[in-house]
């Protein structure tokens, strides 16, 4: 039995299975980045709208300096003595310098640019605010203060990030269906090629078990070599991309670190994609051979 398990020749040899192991790394490549991706995104995106959940932003637009500073006064007085906020930061020159300056570019923020007074507002979690009653209240103060709760872009970016969840999801799904057609089409090739020698052993008596192992085998010493391939380079690029990232979206957003727990879980994919192509060739061979006459 141990012979007829090696009666495939040699894998360096000109088979027609040969590049299997380089076309399960592109699959495996391209299923790693987009659940990487996906996960990466996620982290960034849930912990940016985690930060905006419970944060109001509250724009003192008068243009004179001391009504200004006297709404400023008289806001701050109403919003913590108001049931639900915790805590009211007025923001320095500074801080909404840096705000600007992303967009405004350095040194284009003057003294004479009519630059808002921005109070940071973090909202308690134990108590529901009537956000309606608030604005309002606020209105009622002076009409040149606006109140913005980041809803509709809290909204867009939670739209965005299942999109691009699902987007992940669908991705890896294609994948992994392309990975069984190609593997399926990689042992039917394989076995046309041996043809002859299959259909001697298996009139001879050979189990159809038996022949379908030293299949399984190689295809799967094929999905694991191309799995490590894949992931390897899947890894290198996403670090290659986050690095570049960093220097060009300095001071707009704020690159998320990659989740160690979670990218280290995609360590099994060559596992799993050992896993598919073993099976895969198995069933294929069995199926074919239950053909034969």
């Amino acid at each position: 039995m141990n012979n007829a398990l090696r009666f495939l020749p040699d894998e360096k040899g000109k088979e027609a299975t040969r590049l299997l192991p380089y076309v399960m790394a592109v699959m495996v490549y391209l299923s790693a980045l987009a659940l990487m991706g996906g996960m990466l995104l996620h982290k960034g995106f849930g912990d940016w709208t985690e930060s905006l959940s419970n944060r109001l932003t509250v724009q003192i637009t008068e243009e004179d300096r001391a009504r200004r500073e006297a709404q400023v006064g008289a806001v701050i007085d109403m919003l913590k003595k108001t049931p639900g906020i915790a805590t009211v930061r007025q923001l320095n020159e500074v801080e909404i310098e840096n705000l600007l300056e992303p967009w405004l570019g350095a040194g284009n923020v003057t003294e004479d640019l009519p630059v808002p007074e921005i109070l940071d507002v973090t909202v308690s979690r134990s108590l529901t605010l009537d956000l309606a009653a608030l604005g309002a209240r606020l209105g009622a103060i002076s009409p040149n203060i606006h109140l913005d709760d980041h809803q509709q872009w809290l909204g867009r970016f939670l739209r965005l990030m299942d999109t691009v969840e699902y987007t992940a999801l669908g991705i890896l799904i294609l994948v992994v269906l392309a990975t069984i057609c190609i593997v399926i089409f990689g042992t039917k090739a394989g076995m046309a090629e041996h043809r002859d020698i299959i259909a001697i052993m298996h009139h001879l008596g050979s189990h159809d078990g038996m022949i379908a192992r030293a299949y399984q085998d190689r295809f799967m010493r094929y999905g694991l070599k191309g799995g490590i391939i894949g992931l390897v380079l899947a890894y290198i690029s996403l670090l290659s991309m986050i690095y570049l990232s960093r220097g060009l979206a300095a001071g707009l957003v704020e690159v998320p670190e990659l989740p160690v727990i979670e990218v280290a879980l995609l360590l099994v994919i060559p596992l799993f994609a050992a896993l598919i192509s073993m099976l895969t060739a198995r069933l294929t061979v069995l199926r074919d051979l239950g053909e034969m006459v």
